[in-house]
């Protein structure tokens, strides 16, 4: 056989061979980090604490929750940037790692669509919330008052947060003006509703749910496609005539850029198997958030759907970063 011929013929083997000592090889006996945007206790930390005992048994590899807070969540994606490919170093990112801080922040050094998705774990929808004594009951009640008072002040965990974008989107659909005050914290900012130094509060619902079924706040409406199981007495914002309002957090798993599709489709079929767990499963939706399972394709579309939405939201509203 010619030599011409023959390299011909070997070429798609090698080029099939990285893929195949990746399957092969990996994983080695090393732990697996997994970087956490924030400090313990959020939805990244949380999802990821409840998935990876489970993928761990399948693998045969322990998992490392390695949280990284900084930056907004921006510093863990910089170290997922610089992670070498191998599929020992991942991230359950969010909306703030992959879309917020991007959006308002574009001198990061990292793009968050070069990271190879692996899959989405859990969405975790957003709430307008004012006081149980507010005599606002819902979404038109609540942009009424806002338009017949000099004076209405929105509280959120910080700038270029998600509880501060998700207000900003809400004034771009409804028209309305409201004084943007920021805390260090979901949980601070709402105690300053409670407490009534700000007026209205656009929170994830898992932790506000406690103080709404005690009677303590009052949710006016659902930033969702749809009702969550969680409230679904609650309607959503878009049920009650204003469109365009959806925000949510989410929690999803990411590696470097360039790591193996072989690794890629290993660790979405573990992570798949994980969130089908029955345990698993009723803990993650008794605390207020919804299964999400995604291929690693969808999760891409969605991570580039997220940072167009919260990019146009980031420059209308001319959120700059601190």
């Amino acid at each position: 056989m010619p030599i011409t011929r023959r390299a011909a013929l070997a070429a798609p083997l090698l080029a099939l061979a990285p893929a195949a000592r990746a399957q092969t090889e990996w994983p080695k006996a090393q732990p697996i980090r997994v970087l956490i945007p924030f400090a313990p206790g959020g939805v990244p930390d949380i999802i990821s604490r409840l998935v990876t005992p489970r993928m761990s048994e399948w693998l045969g590899q322990s998992f490392v929750i390695d949280n990284k807070p900084g930056a907004g969540g921006g510093l863990a994606g910089q170290l997922l940037a610089q992670a070498a490919p191998d599929g020992y170093t991942l991230m359950m990112g969010t909306v703030s790692t992959l879309s917020i801080v991007p959006a308002v922040n574009p001198s990061l050094k990292y793009d968050p669509n070069s990271f190879a998705a692996i899959g989405l774990a859990a969405v975790v929808p957003m709430v307008a919330l004012v006081r149980a004594e507010s005599p606002v009951k819902d979404i038109a009640g609540l942009v009424a008052l806002i338009k017949s008072s000099p004076k209405f002040d929105y509280g959120s965990s910080g700038n270029g947060s998600i509880l501060h974008l998700t207000a900003e989107l809400f004034k771009l659909r409804t028209g309305v003006k409201m004084q943007h005050i920021p805390y260090r914290g979901s949980a601070p900012a709402l105690q300053a509703l409670l407490s009534g130094e700000v007026d209205v509060v656009f929170d994830a619902l898992p932790p506000a749910i406690g103080q709404i079924k005690a009677g303590k706040l009052r949710a006016l409406g659902l930033a969702m496609a749809k009702r969550s199981p969680a409230l679904p007495d609650l309607p959503t914002i878009g049920e009650q005539g204003i469109a365009g309002v959806e925000a949510y957090t989410w929690a999803g798993l990411y590696a470097p850029a360039g790591t193996s599709a072989a690794i890629v489709q290993r660790l979405n079929t573990e992570l798949l198997r994980s969130l089908k767990d029955p345990d698993n499963a009723r803990k993650i939706t008794e605390l207020g958030y919804e299964l999400a399972p995604s291929t690693a394709a969808e999760l891409a579309a969605h991570t580039a759907a997220e940072l167009k939405k919260w990019t146009e939201v980031a420059k209308a509203a001319d959120v700059k970063p601190d």
